[in-house]
């Protein structure tokens, strides 16, 4: 082989390496689903499918919700992705959990003025909720894994484990006698049509 030859052997060989480095770096949270190397890809319905790996319940106070979904879509970010990929997270537009989490994930993966909106459709079942997917280039890749270690010192993973776990539990069992009560004294100190015909109803 001459030296022609062999220098597009080389570059063949070399073309076929990055062709095969891109496929290895290809990401997406939902498995088995096509996407390419220049896409970070956490649709559709990120928070859905988070979800169903970590249970985070509706019972959990609303920052320890969205400090959950935050971190575990986060982390996919800081560990499977990197800067110059197109970050794609999606949410349903009704969830305030949704809109937070996901809204922090990204202003703190990509510039903020960067990041843009737009309406989509979550299927549910079989229907369609309204929707809304956030994309932006990631930037700040390395602020975003300084932001989840400081996380982790002030408050870590296993300790909010522990409180949407603890949460669940509390869920599960319903309000306890001393919240009943309270909720009754709080009743109680409502002026409502029947307890001025009946004389009151608390005892």
């Amino acid at each position: 082989m001459n030296a022609y030859g062999s220098r597009l052997l080389s570059l063949a060989v070399a073309l076929a390496t990055c062709f095969a480095v891109g496929s290895a770096e290809a990401v997406a949270l939902r498995p088995n689903k096509a996407t390419d190397d220049s896409v970070c890809d956490l649709a559709h319905d990120t928070n859905l499918f988070l979800g169903s790996r970590t249970f985070v319940p509706s019972a959990a106070s609303k920052k320890d919700q969205i400090d959950a979904f935050f971190r575990l879509a986060a982390t996919f970010v800081a560990t499977k992705c990197r800067n110059g990929q197109l970050l794609i997270v999606q949410g349903a537009t009704a969830s305030s959990i949704d809109v937070q989490s996901l809204t922090e994930v990204a202003n703190s993966s990509c510039p903020v003025a960067s990041v843009t909106r737009s309406v989509v459709r979550l299927p549910l079942g079989d229907v369609t909720q309204a929707g809304f997917e956030l994309r932006c280039t990631i930037l700040k890749h390395d602020e975003l894994v300084t932001k989840l270690n400081e996380l982790e010192r002030t408050d870590s993973m296993d300790a909010l484990k522990a409180r949407l776990a603890s949460a669940a539990q509390q869920g599960d069992r319903g309000p306890s006698k001393t919240d009943m009560t309270s909720e009754s004294k709080k009743d109680c100190g409502k002026m409502t049509l029947a307890s001025v015909l009946q004389g009151g109803s608390c005892k």
